[in-house]
């Protein structure tokens, strides 16, 4: 099932949650405690990949010892208030970042305690993009997972 990811939250970094309440109407729904990213949401991405491959067995087989989930969003047709509210929000800051799909907005994806770099793009005949972009190592071995699958009621 395709995601498109037209709602970003974002909040101070804090505890780990499984699930979150939302309020509002379709397609603008709150959630208590998040705020919502201002300027449009032109593309969204987040993951989990390996991080700290090591040989095994001789080089036949590798035992990670990490992962990583790298975020990058791509923020376009944002004012001047909007980049300063985006970089004081984000530069040097530790944050949770929740992305909702508001048509299926049952499941949300999170990354907690991650820092973004804000990266402001203007390229002559395009529209300037703003990009915000980090990535979370932790441990393999990590009970509760910085990356959560978030229900949302």
């Amino acid at each position: 099932m395709k995601k498109f990811f037209n709602k970003i939250y974002y909040r101070a970094a804090s505890t780990i949650v499984s699930t979150l309440t939302k309020g509002g109407i379709y397609p603008d729904y709150t959630i208590a405690n998040w705020t919502p990213l201002v300027g449009g949401i032109a593309e969204a991405k987040i993951g989990v990949e390996s991080d700290g491959d090591e040989p095994q067995d001789g080089g036949a087989t590798t035992y990670t010892s990490g992962q990583k989930t790298p975020l990058e969003i791509t923020v376009n047709n944002f004012s001047a208030e909007n980049y300063a509210t985006i970089r004081a929000a984000f530069m040097n800051i530790k944050v949770d970042v929740l992305l909702v799909d508001s048509d299926q907005p049952a499941l949300g994806y999170a990354i907690f305690g991650i820092r973004l770099a804000p990266a402001l793009d203007i390229t002559g005949n395009a529209e300037p993009k703003l990009t915000l972009k980090g990535e979370r190592k932790y441990g393999a071995g990590v009970a509760t997972l910085p990356f959560q699958l978030i229900t949302i009621n």
